[in-house]
């Protein structure tokens, strides 16, 4: 089963649409319902969903109560909010509101599906002007980041065959959407010993026209959202002229666990970039965030 789809709040009173949108949406994304304003808040609070379809007319609290609510909250103000509803008058009114996207009810599958694509889209690239959303990862030991817009999808390690000829790190391939998709074991590729067996390892793909082949790692952790103020870029740290370095690092950032590295999906391709990941991800995860600050305002 895919792991870390986006994850979507449902909010309505009415069961049969609830069902309707989880029939259609289910697979595509991960998927949590609420029936009323009050649960659809403590949901997005414990939960933090990459966005909600909200209905309107609601027991408890109203929908348009719930996004000024949701408006008025810095912890939440980002998600972005798709109304659905038979109260087609008041669309105007509640873009003006805060909300990203409007549907009238009866539902259609398509257009369903292309709405909340939409919104997502757009929530994607205004974080990509500010914040950052990370997929962490580790294999054998070395913990990195990669842009969560850059990942299509994550899986558990389905079975292989082995692909002929090739280095002792891209030696297996497994059958993705009908077509053959090489794997690529990082910690391998790193000189690296895998801290989980095979069977228990995660396989990240990307968009396929960037990284033919599909990232092996131990373990994959939940996507973050960082904001502005926890990121440094490469050209803020001096890091732009620095040879494979600049193929190589997307982003150093600053998370509970510490300064971790950010690595851009198509270094992956880069030998060298490769040969320097571990002394750079270990040299960075080593310095506090604050000394990263220090020298990039420093002479």
């Amino acid at each position: 089963m895919p792991l870390s789809l986006p994850h979507l709040l449902l909010v309505d009173d009415s069961e049969a649409i609830l069902a309707f949108e989880t029939a259609v949406l289910s697979g595509h994304y991960e998927l949590t319902t609420a029936v009323n304003g009050l649960e659809a808040l403590e949901k997005m609070r414990r939960e933090r969903p990459r966005a909600v379809l909200l209905d309107l007319s609601m027991p408890t609290l109203g929908g348009a109560d719930v996004l000024a609510s949701l408006r008025a909250d810095r912890d939440l103000a980002a998600i972005p909010v798709l109304i659905v509803t038979s109260e087609l008058k008041r669309e105007d009114e509640l873009r003006k509101a805060g909300a990203q996207g409007f549907l009238g009810k009866p539902l259609r599958a398509e257009r369903l599906l292309a709405e909340v694509a939409r919104v997502l889209e757009e929530a994607a690239d205004r974080a990509r002007r500010g914040g950052l959303s990370v997929l962490f990862l580790s294999a054998g030991g070395l913990e990195l980041g990669v842009p969560l817009l850059a990942v299509q999808r994550v899986l558990l390690q389905p079975a292989t065959s082995r692909l002929p000829g090739g280095p002792a790190y891209l030696r297996q391939m497994f059958v993705y959407e009908g077509e053959p998709l090489g794997l690529l074991d990082l910690a391998a590729r790193l000189g690296l010993k895998h801290s989980l067996p095979f069977v228990d390892r995660k396989l990240v793909i990307f968009d396929r026209s960037v990284v033919p082949f599909a990232l092996q790692v131990d373990q994959i952790e939940d996507p973050e959202d960082l904001e502005p103020g926890d990121i440094r870029l490469p050209s803020q740290l001096g890091f732009e002229d620095q040879g494979a370095l600049s193929e190589l690092l997307a982003a150093v950032v600053r998370t509970p666990n510490g300064t971790r590295a950010v690595i851009d999906p198509r270094a992956l391709l880069s030998r060298t970039a490769l040969r320097e990941l571990p002394a750079l991800v270990r040299q960075l995860g080593q310095r506090p965030f604050p000394e990263l600050t220090a020298e990039r305002s420093g002479p």
